[in-house]
């Protein structure tokens, strides 16, 4: 908040202060020793709150087969944690009385309790159901800062600023009229009563409209979550039928929690189910069943229509996603080839041998490189010129492609010397394959242009590292297979020799 809106607040002398019974529950849940007999001695001093607490233990949200018939028997029941986070709710909202200002304070209350109740029914759906009570009470302070910015400012709120059509306009509205809204009010004055920080955040946190706005809320985001879908949920009885409101929920819902609008439309009939009784808990009038209906209905509709938007949508994202997925594979897949004979490049062949080389020296499997030179190269360029060698260099590329197994390799080294990376192959085994293909190479001539054709051989050597005795990096086997088909050349070409470190 800016510094002048803070003057503003702290020259204030109403703002709003927490009842006798509310402070000293406070007090007593920072103090590690109190228990449930101290809880009860400040509860019993509000008949009206022990009323409640009483009334709460024996609902049907408890179920007990016998009657709870005093408070130390329902703190009890409750639990220590429970009990002193309703008997804060209940003291809270008889505590604070109605507003000096414009503020419609029944409808502020109406809005605090629906939250509060979505906020706990979310929570339990969520898998948060020990924080039950916590959420209730972070739903019911969620726009505490309302009666902060009412209590400074009596004469905005007297001119209809409460009256805007729905909560994201009033917050737009607080935003212009203050420099912050009262979700930021809200925060600050929980923080300055002492509350726990779960409350204060929840509170800053509770106008998010994505998930990302909650990436910064720590561990408890979850909890968040709860309660900033539920505050939005609340104007689904509070406002009349608005579709973009209803939508905006249908989306909170599924970036949030996925919630489609299914889950969502049962979730909204979970939280009217239990408005009777949260309303005669409270001792405040909720919207009654016709209202809830009708509400009911055009949210359904809305959020149907709005699930189907979301699959198109998504299908679309995931179409385009899955077309661009595969664009990159394309483009990254390109990188890595020579442009003219699609055979993988060098610098792919490094990657790809460091990295077969480790896994066979960790795995103490073979592996075996062939080098491969064409022999008497130049001829077929000074005979029929460079655009044939490059017809004849695709050719050999085709054809040591249809040779060797998937999981091998064909690099192309340089000018008309190539690799292949055989990977878990035994140099004698290696040996077989490859005099398989320089043999059906030399057997058939290569076809060029014009009815011309060119008869091609083949130099290989093969080294193999994990059989003599392993090698210590794969630049050195590579090496090797190149000696070696040094060997096969000076031994008259046409010839595959294997390298043996003798």
């Amino acid at each position: 908040m800016d510094e002048t809106l803070l003057a503003r607040l702290g020259a204030c002398t109403h703002l709003p202060t927490l009842p006798a019974v509310a402070m000293r529950i406070i007090e007593l849940g920072d103090d590690p020793d109190a228990g449930i007999g101290e809880i009860a001695d400040v509860v019993c001093r509000d008949p009206a709150l022990t009323a409640k607490l009483l009334k709460i233990a024996n609902s049907p949200l408890y179920a007990q087969r016998r009657k709870v018939e005093n408070l130390r028997q329902a703190m009890m029941l409750l639990g220590l944690n429970a009990a002193m986070t309703l008997a804060l709710s209940f003291s809270l909202v008889g505590g604070f009385g109605a507003s000096a200002g414009g503020l419609d304070h029944l409808r502020y209350w109406r809005r605090s309790l629906l939250t509060a109740l979505a906020s706990r029914t979310i929570g339990l759906q969520a898998g948060l159901g020990q924080h039950r009570e916590e959420l209730f009470l972070a739903g019911l302070l969620q726009d505490i800062g309302i009666l902060v910015l009412d209590a400074a400012a009596p004469q905005d709120y007297a001119r209809g600023l409460d009256a805007c059509p729905g909560h994201l306009a009033l917050a737009q509205a607080e935003q212009a009229v203050f420099g912050a809204d009262h979700a930021e009010v809200g925060s600050w004055m929980l923080d300055r009563w002492g509350m726990p920080e779960y409350l204060v955040l929840a509170t800053r946190f509770s106008h998010a409209l994505t998930a990302g706005a909650l990436a910064d809320s720590g561990e408890n985001a979850r909890f968040f979550a709860c309660t900033t879908l539920a505050g939005w949920l609340a104007e689904v009885w509070l406002n009349p039928p608005d579709e973009a409101g209803t939508a905006r929920i249908g989306m909170l819902a599924q970036d949030l929690f996925g919630l489609d609008a299914a889950a969502v439309t049962a979730l909204v009939d979970e939280i009217g189910a239990q408005i009777p009784e949260t309303s005669a808990l409270f001792e405040i009038e909720l919207p009654d069943a016709a209202q809830v209906t009708a509400v009911l209905d055009h949210a359904r509709e809305v959020l149907m229509v709005r699930n189907l938007q979301i699959v198109q949508e998504a299908a679309q994202a995931r179409r385009q996603a899955e077309h661009m997925q595969e664009r990159a594979r394309l483009l990254e897949e390109r990188s890595r080839r020579d442009p003219l004979t699609g055979a993988y490049n060098r610098s792919s062949l490094q990657e790809t041998l460091a990295s077969e080389f480790r896994l066979a020296t960790e795995g103490n499997w073979p592996l075996t490189l062939a080098f491969i030179d064409l022999d008497h190269f130049k001829r077929v360029n000074d005979t029929f010129g460079h655009q044939a060698g490059d017809e004849v260099l695709c050719e050999i590329v085709r054809r040591l492609n249809a040779h060797i197994r998937c999981t091998d390799i064909v690099a192309r080294f340089g000018g008309e010397e190539f690799v292949l990376v055989l990977p878990g192959l035994r140099r004698n085994a290696a040996l077989t394959m490859l005099e398989r293909v320089r043999a059906a190479i030399a057997a058939e001539p290569c076809r060029l242009a014009e009815d011309q054709q060119v008869t091609v051989t083949l130099s290989i050597g093969i080294a193999t590292h994990g059989e003599d005795k392993p090698y210590e990096s794969a630049e050195s086997l590579l090496r090797n297979a190149d000696r070696a088909v040094y060997d096969a050349k000076r031994n008259g070409r046409n010839r595959v020799e294997c390298y043996r470190d003798d």
